[in-house]
C-alpha cells in the first residue's frame, strides 16, 4: 500500500508544492486507487500534476466529512474532470446522507457546509452511501463511522453548528470516516484519517478491532488537536495513550497545533508530515 499526501498545511522541505490549511491523500493499494479528501482550493490537483499522479485514474473519491478544509477542492475536481473529458464515473464513497446537512458559523456568521450538491455529485461520480466498513482490497478498509470507544475523545462540539430538523444544534462531525490497513503480517494495522473527529484513540481501537491486529504501524493524518478548543486533560490522556502504542511511524499533521503536536511528539517517536510524503507499507 502506497500513500502520497497531494495536501496538508505544510509542504515537505525542498519539494516546492503548494500547501494550505487542508487535507488531500492519493492511496493506492493492489489495482486500487482512491483520492481522499479535496482540501481547500485546486491546490491538491497541481500538486498531483507536478507528482505525476493521473486523478482520472481514481477508482473511489472518498470525502471524510463536510468540512471546507476537506470539500472545497471537490468543485475544482469536478471542472477539471469536465477539462479532461472524464468519460467514467468514479465511485464516490459518503459515510451517511447527513454530510449534506446545512452548517452555519454563528461566530463569523457565515455557512460552513458543502457548496456542491448531491445532485451534482450524482452527474459525475456513482455516489454510495456506507456507515459500515468497507473491504476495497484484501487488505485495505474504508472504516465507515467508528465507535466511539473512551470517555475523553469527542467531548468538544465544532464552532459550526448543523442543521437537523429545522434547528441548528452542536455538531459533532458523526460523518466523519478513515482507512485501516491490515498488513500481510496480520498482526499490525496502519491508519490513514483526515481530521480525526472522533479522536486517534478511538480511530486506533476501532481500527484494530475491524482488522484484528495487535499493534499500530504507522498512523498518518490529523489529530484534530487544538489547545483552544479541546482540554488538556484530553491533550494529556491521548499522549498516555499513544505512549503505550509503540507506534513504528508517527505522522501527525494538518488540524493539530503547535503545543499539541510537541506534546504528541514528546509521547512517541515521530516523523515530519507534509504535502509530497510517500509512505509505503507491505
Amino acid at each position: 500500500m502506497k500513500v502520497t499526501i497531494l495536501l496538508e498545511n505544510n509542504s515537505l522541505y525542498c519539494t516546492y508544492l503548494n500547501a494550505e490549511h487542508g487535507f488531500s491523500a492519493w492511496i493506492e493499494d493492489e489495482d486500487i486507487k482512491i483520492l481522499y479528501d479535496f482540501g481547500f482550493s485546486d491546490k491538491f490537483i497541481r500538486n498531483a500534476e507536478a507528482l505525476g499522479i493521473d486523478l482520472r485514474l481514481a477508482d473511489y473519491i472518498v470525502l471524510s466529512h463536510g468540512h471546507k478544509d476537506h470539500f472545497g477542492g471537490l468543485k475544482y475536481l469536478i471542472k477539471y474532470y469536465k477539462e479532461k473529458a472524464m468519460a467514467r464515473k468514479p465511485i464516490m464513497l459518503l459515510t451517511h446522507e447527513d454530510i449534506f446537512l446545512k452548517r452555519y458559523n454563528f461566530t463569523k456568521n457565515g455557512p460552513s457546509g458543502l457548496d456542491v450538491s448531491r445532485e451534482i455529485m450524482e452527474e459525475h461520480f456513482k455516489v454510495k452511501f456506507s456507515p459500515d466498513p468497507l473491504w476495497l482490497t484484501p487488505n485495505l478498509c474504508y472504516m465507515g463511522i467508528i465507535k466511539p470507544l473512551n470517555n475523553f475523545e469527542r467531548q468538544v462540539p465544532q464552532a459550526p453548528k448543523i442543521l437537523r430538523n429545522g434547528k441548528y444544534v452542536d455538531d459533532y462531525v458523526d460523518e466523519d470516516t478513515q482507512f485501516a490497513y491490515r498488513h500481510k503480517n496480520g498482526e499490525e494495522v496502519s491508519i490513514i484519517a483526515g481530521c480525526a473527529h472522533y479522536g486517534i484513540c478511538n480511530i486506533m481501537e476501532n481500527a484494530k478491532l475491524l482488522t484484528g491486529a495487535k499493534r499500530i504501524h504507522t498512523y498518518l493524518g490529523g489529530s484534530h488537536l487544538r489547545i483552544n478548543e479541546v482540554s488538556q486533560s484530553q491533550v494529556d490522556q491521548t499522549c498516555e495513550y499513544i505512549k503505550k502504542q509503540k507506534i513504528k511511524n508517527f505522522y501527525i499533521c494538518h488540524d493539530t497545533d503547535l503545543h499539541c503536536k510537541l506534546a504528541l511528539w514528546n509521547a512517541t517517536p515521530s516523523k515530519e508530515a507534509g504535502v509530497g510524503l510517500v509512505v509505503e507499507l507491505d
